[in-house]
């Protein structure tokens, strides 16, 4: 082969890998294929007009022209705060905010993207009228991205029939098992979900038997005083207490709704020595969770870091649903992480048994 073949096939090479590198730019069927139900999704093409925060912006729609307010769907960013001059407030803001709100307008600032949406009118849009969109920019989801590097939480407000629930849990799983960003001070307390009673049998009003059960693992008392709860359907946080409690290294701590002497009354077997903290917070589990079987908690330091969560589905074992099963943890050594290989980061974590509040074998 002599020099001007040479140079022929060196070109032709270039110009076959910018085509490689063109083609990788469109988003790939197989790569939304694997998060989203095509079938069910309708969509259009659109440039950012204004953006609001890391998971609202407004696009400018390329099929007619109007300015369309898009709330990422299956996603929560941490909120930002303003001052009174309509400034961000960084002191204020929940950890993380910013740098989400970054990584979307370098996602999408100048660029041309499509937004996909449900078919079903019924999910279309939230109560605030935003349509609630999956972001597709040269080859990836955005908002798989967001949960993937840790900006954001799943927050999966309806049984959206265009996500596949179980490929976004693994996306945060990813992030999680990294410990980055919003995963960064995952168990720095060595507080651990240790028992769940999701769904005592009966209605779906509160019976006062749900219960959260912690354990302090660390070496250092942890001062439970407005340490946050969320749950899956919700974007804000609630206080547990606003008073002082005190968790001592070693000491459990079963969390519920009801006075502890109607607890006690509930579960004669409880230990006394075991601490109880009657939840400011009147949470409870209802028997028909979105999307379906899944359950996420969240439990927060004050200042909004992560320290811990818990992602289950109700068909783990059978009797969980309305059969007097609690969810107990099995596995004590492995708290950093979960695996990302399943519907739930912490399947391998917790078995289904009967309910002990305050008793953990180990």
């Amino acid at each position: 082969m002599n020099f001007a073949q040479k140079k022929i096939s060196f070109v032709l090479l270039l110009i076959l890998l910018s085509i490689s590198t063109k083609c990788e730019i469109i988003p790939k069927e197989s790569t939304l294929s694997k998060y989203l139900n095509l079938d069910s999704c309708l969509h259009f093409t659109a440039t950012v007009s204004e953006f609001k925060d890391g998971d609202t912006v407004y696009v400018k729609r390329q099929d007619n022209g109007e300015i369309e307010k898009i709330r990422f769907l299956g996603i929560n960013t941490p909120e930002k705060s303003y001052t009174d001059d309509g400034n961000i407030d960084p002191e204020n803001s929940e950890p993380y905010a910013i740098k989400a709100s970054e990584f979307t307008k370098n996602a999408l600032q100048g660029k041309t993207f499509t937004v996909y949406y449900s078919s079903n009118y019924h999910y279309q849009r939230d109560p605030y009228d935003r349509l609630l969109g999956v972001i597709a920019v040269e080859g990836t989801i955005l908002n798989v991205d967001l949960l993937r590097e840790g900006l954001a939480k799943r927050f999966f407000y309806n049984e959206n029939p265009i996500m596949k629930f179980e490929e976004w849990t693994k996306a945060e799983a990813s992030a999680r098992k990294r410990k980055i960003n919003l995963w960064s001070h995952y168990h720095s307390q060595r507080i651990v979900i240790t028992e769940v009673y999701p769904d005592p049998p009966g209605d779906e009003t509160n019976t006062g038997e749900e219960f959260i059960e912690i354990k302090n693992f660390g070496k250092k008392a942890v001062n439970l005083k407005n340490w946050l709860i969320m749950m899956d359907r919700s974007t804000h946080y609630n206080t547990l207490t606003s008073q002082d409690f005190i968790l001592n290294p070693g000491e459990i701590c079963v969390i519920s709704t009801v006075p502890e002497s109607d607890f006690r009354a509930l579960f004669p077997s409880f230990p006394s020595n075991a601490k109880y903290l009657n939840s400011e917070y009147k949470f409870y589990f209802k028997n028909n969770p979105h999307p379906p079987q899944q359950r996420i908690f969240y439990l927060c330091s004050p200042d909004k870091y992560i320290e811990e969560t818990l992602t289950f589905s109700l068909d783990w074992y059978d009797g969980l649903r309305n059969g007097g099963k609690s969810l107990q943890r099995v596995n004590f050594r492995k708290i950093e992480e979960g695996t990302i290989s399943d519907d739930s980061p912490d399947k391998q974590l917790f078995k289904a048994d009967t309910p002990t509040p305050g008793i953990i074998s180990q």
